[in-house]
């Protein structure tokens, strides 16, 4: 199912009813993944219900990116209109769907993404106040000023945040590039210290950046939805 929202194309895929929702920014140069990773989620969530909805951004070092920064290679640059995304995201996107019923009122949401899409995503969470926890996978957290965004971060609702990294994606030459293992994990340590997230973890995988990026983001959805479920999560 497909809707226009202002410029943006979102997609919504129903999983059973009245599942929690995950909301995933993607490129919309990347829009023929989206129905291979909706069907892959699927076969992997069994009978866990939930809402998946992929929005498509014209350019995402734009729209992705909470802030201007530097970017990791000379022709690239961070723009910074992330929260104009976010914004939309909850003042036109989400009321939007909840007129049309195609999401449910009253259930857990979250933000989902790879790469800047998984720095968007966590930093939502953090900056709305809207949504129940983050999976950010590869997550662009090497981004000039996280970290002292997310050390100045209060959060007010129980949370479940999922981070995960590639084992490979830290060794690079690139020196933006090489600092994403300690962000993340003084991300992930920060996190843990926070009364407010009822669950967390920090799982590595094979690989670097680009290996099995839909397999990735499946895990982490999958993870937030076991652990909300008070089912066991799976390291997997």
């Amino acid at each position: 199912m497909i809707r226009q929202i202002d410029d943006i194309r979102v997609h919504i895929y129903q999983h059973g009813i009245n599942g929690s929702c995950f909301y995933v920014g993607e490129s919309d140069r990347e829009a023929g993944n989206t129905d291979i990773f909706a069907a892959r989620l699927a076969e992997k969530a069994g009978d866990m219900a939930y809402t998946l909805i992929v929005y498509e951004v014209a350019d995402w070092n734009v729209q992705l990116s909470p802030w201007p920064a530097r970017a990791p290679f000379e022709e690239e640059i961070f723009v910074g209109r992330g929260a104009d995304t976010l914004a939309w995201l909850t003042g036109k996107c989400i009321p939007r769907l909840r007129e049309e019923r195609l999401i449910p009122e009253d259930v857990p949401q979250y933000t989902a993404g790879y790469s800047l899409s998984g720095l968007f995503a966590l930093w939502a969470f953090l900056e709305s106040g809207m949504f129940d926890g983050a999976a950010s996978c590869s997550g662009s957290l090497w981004i000039d000023g996280w970290l002292e965004y997310i050390r100045n971060k209060e959060l007010s609702r129980d949370a479940f945040v999922y981070l995960s990294l590639g084992g490979k994606e830290e060794r690079t030459k690139n020196p933006f590039l090489s600092a994403v293992g300690d962000c993340t994990r003084e991300t992930y340590e920060f996190l843990k210290e926070n009364p407010a997230v009822k669950k967390i973890v920090l799982q590595w995988n094979k690989g670097g950046h680009f290996a099995d990026v839909n397999e990735r983001l499946v895990k982490g959805i999958l993870w937030v939805l076991q652990a909300q479920q008070r089912r066991e999560p799976t390291e997997k």
